[in-house]
């Protein structure tokens, strides 16, 4: 089964409830905890472009790119018909290169957890680092264990009104922090699937790859406050800088 493949053309209405304003809202409130005042941002695996979407109507250069094609093709045909300039590219987070430089770079709903092998995720940091220009800002956010084990994935709507109708279940092994969740959709009388797969990271392995790729002003933040990550937290926010 693909992860973000069927499910492209449908992303965005599976999703409509998500509140992206406020993912923009906390993201500037990061960028002005950090002092950092981007042009030119880029989004790491963008989806279908929503998060690009409201930057540029914020006064933000945005570039954005994905490894799913069809995700990239949803985010581009809405950019046309919002009349907006936004660019997006079909890319691996672990081996992109863009060519260019940004201000900063984020990557928000928990993108990173689907880079399952540590190595990979030490690859996709340090391109991300060489993307960004001296004292450009990285911010991201990542789905924690406890998530995983509170069995956050573990969900459906099975209404018989429902456009998109879905049920999700979760398998996750402690032993490797990974956990396998197996999405059932049934749309106009079709059935879909899709397998996501997702590893959690400790706090000590994120601050040591960042260090290692060259960031610093590491700071992680229970996700949607300014307050330090707790044993609780669900989801996390790290920022840092590329040093200038």
């Amino acid at each position: 089964m693909q992860s973000f493949g069927p499910v492209a053309p449908h992303y965005d209405e599976l999703m409509k409830t998500v509140p992206y304003r406020m993912w923009v809202g906390y993201y500037m409130l990061l960028l002005a905890n950090q002092d950092v005042h981007p042009k030119r941002v880029l989004d790491v695996c963008c989806g279908t472009g929503a998060m690009c979407d409201l930057l540029t109507r914020e006064g933000m250069e945005m570039t954005g790119f994905d490894i799913a094609p069809g995700m990239i093709e949803v985010a581009r045909q809405k950019a046309k018909k919002a009349k907006q300039t936004i660019t997006y590219h079909v890319a691996d987070a672990t081996n992109f290169k863009l060519g260019e430089e940004f201000d900063a770079a984020f990557s928000f709903f928990d993108s990173l957890n689907n880079i399952t092998e540590p190595a990979k995720l030490q690859a996709a940091i340090k391109c991300i680092y060489k993307h960004l220009k001296p004292g450009g800002s990285f911010i991201f956010d990542l789905n924690t264990a406890y998530a995983f084990e509170m069995q956050l994935f573990d969900q459906q709507n099975l209404r018989a009104n429902a456009r998109l109708r879905y049920q999700w279940t979760g398998t996750y092994d402690r032993e490797t922090k990974i956990i396998e969740v197996d999405m059932k959709f049934w749309k106009d009388g079709e059935e879909f699937s899709e397998l996501h797969v997702q590893r959690a990271y400790s706090d000590e392995e994120i601050r040591a790859m960042l260090a290692k790729a060259g960031f610093v002003e590491v700071r992680g933040f229970n996700s949607y406050t300014l307050n330090p990550i707790r044993a609780r937290s669900d989801r996390v926010h790290y920022t840092c800088i590329k040093p200038g």
